[in-house]
């Protein structure tokens, strides 16, 4: 019984060795491009340290002693249940297989995503949520070209017909997508002004007639 179970300890080692995540260092794909927004993210391993986002790139930084991050107020507490974290979401997914991707995100909601592994499978995540200090307003960031970013804007259309659409981000814009009229040539212009004189000497000769 002791040689099994050492068997399988050591089995469940190597596969373990031989899982590596497609994605090193730290998660600058969580970090949003706009400077203006603070984001906060909890360390993948560790309960007492955590990442900011500046300029793009996410910085490790370190609790006092004794204290452990707490994502929901973005701040170092001495709650030390905050260490226990659930278990990763793992699935495999196919194109993960020998890294020949590191993100996937198909069929999934905007803000969530999978981080590749070399053996093809991958762990979920979710893009964090960003604060606006200008507006004191929180935002979903949402996953997009291998980076957690803010949504773009969405366009609604009213129609081919009215040939506009409205794009919403905050300030609306209506956008004319309607062909501007176009100016035919000169001599094309007066060969149908002779065309239409033409016509109505003649409408007007039947008339006589």
């Amino acid at each position: 019984m002791v040689l099994l179970a050492v068997a399988v300890s050591i089995t469940a080692n190597a596969l373990y060795q031989q899982r590596c995540s497609c994605v090193t260092g730290p998660p600058d794909y969580l970090c949003p491009t706009a400077q203006l927004l603070q984001v906060y993210i909890p360390h993948e391993v560790y309960c007492t340290r955590y990442y900011k986002c500046t300029d793009g790139r996410a910085i490790e930084f370190q609790c006092p002693y004794g204290r452990y991050f707490d994502p929901l107020t973005n701040s170092c507490s001495c709650n030390f249940t905050l260490c226990y974290r659930p278990d990763p979401c793992i699935q495999f997914v196919d194109s993960c297989r020998c890294c020949l991707q590191q993100f996937v995100n198909t069929g999934l909601e905007p803000q969530n995503f999978y981080i590749c592994y070399n053996d093809g499978y991958a762990v979920a995540q979710t893009c964090p949520v960003a604060v606006d200090p200008c507006t004191n307003t929180t935002e979903q960031l949402v996953f997009v070209n291998g980076k957690c970013e803010v949504a773009p804007p969405t366009c609604e259309h009213s129609g081919f017909d009215a040939g506009y659409a409205t794009c919403q981000e905050n300030v609306t814009v209506t956008v004319d997508f309607r062909l501007p009229k176009t100016r035919m040539p000169a001599e094309t212009e007066r060969r149908h002004d002779n065309e239409t004189k033409n016509d109505t000497a003649a409408a007007a000769g039947l008339r006589h007639s």
